[in-house]
């Protein structure tokens, strides 16, 4: 049996980004510290991941003033231009008087993400000519040579227990046919078994 990964079926998520700002201007409290105000904050983090990623994101820190507290982490929510919402961690990595720095991480996967649907009539599908290479690979141990296989289909659906008619020449010449069957799939990877059934 062989197993191989199969082209991711879904976009990627937004790539997480983290650095470290140094910023002036505070507000200062005599009972509770140094604050900023979460919009402040927010304008902060999002001048920092444009800087990273060429644009500047969409940033939500909140209404309420922030304590500054090295160490302290606040969680914001950026908005990209689909309009999927990530949290975003913000750390205060140090404090000093009314100069701090901040790191900023954005999360991998977005809060308001879609669920995958996946049409029942449908399946992914991977190129015969992949299957058939698999599939000589599966083989060469057991025939002591890597047979040249060719499969019937250009496209060939990932579905467990689906199968496909595959043949190969072997050196004297002689015609094979072989049976190749999805056993696994997980959603990415699939595995194969194949048997030369004549």
């Amino acid at each position: 049996m062989s197993s191989r990964p199969v082209a991711p079926l879904l976009g990627a998520a937004l790539a997480g980004a983290a650095l470290v700002l140094a910023l002036v201007g505070c507000s200062a409290s005599a009972e509770a510290g140094p604050t900023v105000s979460g919009s402040k904050l927010a304008a902060t983090a999002s001048k920092a991941l444009a800087e990273k990623v060429g644009t500047t994101p969409e940033m939500d820190c909140g209404t309420d003033d922030i304590i500054i507290v090295k160490g302290k982490k606040v969680t914001c929510e950026l908005t990209d231009t689909d309009g999927l919402i990530y949290d975003v961690a913000v750390t205060f990595t140090s404090v000093t008087g009314s100069t701090y720095h901040i790191d900023v991480k954005v999360a991998d996967t977005a809060k308001n993400a879609p669920t995958p649907t996946v049409d029942p009539g449908s399946s992914p599908t991977v190129k015969g000519t992949d299957i058939a290479q698999l599939a000589a690979q599966a083989l060469t141990p057991s025939l002591q040579f890597t047979p040249d296989i060719s499969c019937a289909d250009e496209d060939v659906p990932i579905a467990v227990g689906n199968t496909e008619e595959c043949a190969f020449t072997d050196p004297s010449g002689s015609d094979h046919d072989v049976l190749v069957t999805i056993t696994k799939f997980d959603g990415s990877n699939y595995s194969i078994d194949a048997k030369v059934t004549d």
